[in-house]
């Protein structure tokens, strides 16, 4: 008999300590209420910038709001817009770290760098590298049989099923 309160007990206090240290966790921006999984996904109306201006004018300038999981910030005022895209842009150019920045190489690498020193000498090289007219126009032949051989690979795949 105490085993069956304990249970929901001690889910229901794990929950509740789960939510209070999410709110006191970040300082965010006031936005609508998520809903547990699934964020704000049905508060979004089909035209999203009538979404967010009526949300601008509810919850102020910068609004915060989640798709599923992910934390998304919505400002709308052009001198706040121009202080975080000129002013603090070093602080919010990083990216978001997924699973796979994770798994591939312990977030090292070109496509999972944060901005800095680092990131611009990999950039630069790379488009120098690889991205330069003349070796792409070299390696076309190259491109070219690579997608003939993957095209004729499926082909005989869906015509040969194994």
């Amino acid at each position: 008999m105490i085993l069956f309160l304990t249970i929901p007990i001690s889910i229901i206090f794990i929950v509740i300590v789960h939510y209070v240290f999410q709110r006191f966790r970040y300082k965010l921006p006031p936005g609508p209420r998520p809903w547990p999984v699934i964020g704000n996904i049905y508060d979004i109306k089909p035209v999203r910038c009538r979404c967010f201006h009526e949300w601008a004018q509810t919850y102020g300038p910068i609004i915060s709001f989640k798709l599923a999981s992910e934390l998304n910030i919505v400002v709308s005022n052009g001198e706040l817009a121009k202080q975080v895209l000129k002013e603090h842009d070093h602080d919010l150019a990083n990216r978001h770290r997924s699973v796979a920045g994770r798994i591939t190489r312990n977030d090292v690498g070109f496509i999972w760098a944060d901005y800095g020193s680092y990131y611009v000498k990999v950039r630069k090289a790379s488009s120098l590298a690889f991205f330069n007219p003349k070796i792409l126009g070299a390696q076309r032949p190259i491109r070219e049989d690579e997608v003939n051989a993957m095209i004729e690979s499926i082909f005989n795949d869906c015509i040969n099923p194994e």
